[in-house]
């Protein structure tokens, strides 16, 4: 299998997407976390929970971020508030 067929059969099996979907996430991302605005060496593909619709390609720590607030926006607003405050 050449490394491309290797590239596309990973992403779809591992990731549900196809390599073209994971080059417009970074395209439309600029290479960059959307939320730090890293580029970080290993990307993670970031997904909602409850559709499991892929919603971008994050770094890891972004990624566990916004999990460990259950994907939660108001809980993300709070934390943010609480973080502005102090």
């Amino acid at each position: 299998m050449n490394p491309e067929k290797q590239r596309e059969y990973w992403m779809k099996s591992v990731y549900g997407i196809t390599a073209a979907e994971w080059d417009a996430f970074l395209d439309r991302q600029h290479g960059v976390c959307p939320i730090c605005r890293t580029t970080p060496e290993r990307w993670t593909v970031d997904h909602d929970h409850s559709t499991g619709a892929v919603r971008g390609l994050l770094c890891g720590s972004c990624n566990l971020g916004i999990g460990h607030l259950g994907d939660d926006v108001e809980r993300l607003r709070r934390a943010v508030r609480y973080l502005s405050k102090h």
